[in-house]
């Protein structure tokens, strides 16, 4: 399951995973997730990712948020925060983005509050 919320004024969209996500989920997910993307063309966009509540997914399901990632900075993502609960999660989320290649994007953090704080710095006021 998933969670995205879009902050319009910080051109900040927050998604949250729980529990294991299917092939149809993940696809589900990657269409509200570049409409997301779509609604603020333009902007400099911030991402903030919360895998805490997030078992392991399908392979076709990480596929799928890997090719997601690769997309992002072409559709203007400047920034992307990942929230994990463990050293192997961290470690399963940085591979995912080395292979993406938005490793120079994505930064993978344990604590939410350093999270925001990353991706809201140098921003200037809305």
């Amino acid at each position: 399951m998933y969670q995205l919320k879009i902050d319009r004024i910080n051109a900040l969209i927050e998604v949250t995973f729980k529990g294991v996500v299917r092939a149809e989920e993940a696809q589900a997910y990657a269409a509200e997730y570049r409409k997301a993307l779509g609604s603020l063309c333009g902007r400099r966009i911030r991402v903030l990712v919360d895998f805490r509540g997030f078992s392991i997914a399908s392979e076709e399901a990480t596929e799928l948020l890997r090719d997601i990632g690769a997309t992002s900075a072409a559709m203007g993502v400047i920034r992307t925060a990942e929230l994990v609960h463990s050293d192997l999660a961290a470690l399963q989320a940085s591979r995912i983005a080395r292979e993406a290649g938005t490793s120079e994007l994505v930064r993978i953090f344990k604590d939410e509050g350093a999270a925001r704080g990353w991706l809201l710095e140098g921003r200037a006021a809305p």
